[in-house]
């Protein structure tokens, strides 16, 4: 999942990139962006999701300020797209533990069906279980 801190980075790296031919006052310089997925399946890793708000009495740092302003660009969307019927799986025990995942209420079922889906050497399930891998952001 795409969070604040990207939005605005990509931002500043289009109007960076793109400094010559560009809207300084539009969102990533007047560039075309499409973003697309499904905003509640997964929050970002150490990131605001697109649809978190600031208040705007608060005091906030620069990285704050900065999602703040992400969160501007991404209001100004002028088209949204929603797709109504769930396409990308047809397990429905995976898209149950899909659902359980997201809404943050997995189970221990849950988590013995993904050690199931684990691809590649035959050590990699233990190569997780050690350091740093297995530590906690």
């Amino acid at each position: 999942m795409v969070g604040l801190s990207l939005v605005a980075r990509l931002n500043g790296t289009v109007k960076t990139v793109n400094h010559i031919n560009m809207d300084v006052d539009a969102p990533f310089g007047g560039v075309n962006v499409i973003f697309f997925g499904d905003y509640l399946q997964y929050s970002p890793v150490l990131d605001k999701p697109l649809y978190h708000s600031y208040a705007l009495a608060q005091q906030h740092n620069e990285r704050q300020i900065e999602m703040q302003r992400a969160q501007k660009i991404i209001s100004q969307s002028n088209c949204v797209v929603k797709l109504n019927q769930q396409m990308w799986t047809k397990d429905a025990r995976y898209l149950e533990l899909s659902t359980r995942l997201r809404d943050g209420k997995s189970t221990a079922e849950n988590y013995q069906l993904l050690c199931t889906r684990v691809i590649g050497a035959p050590n990699l399930e233990i190569s997780l279980q050690q350091e740093p891998r297995n530590k906690v952001c």
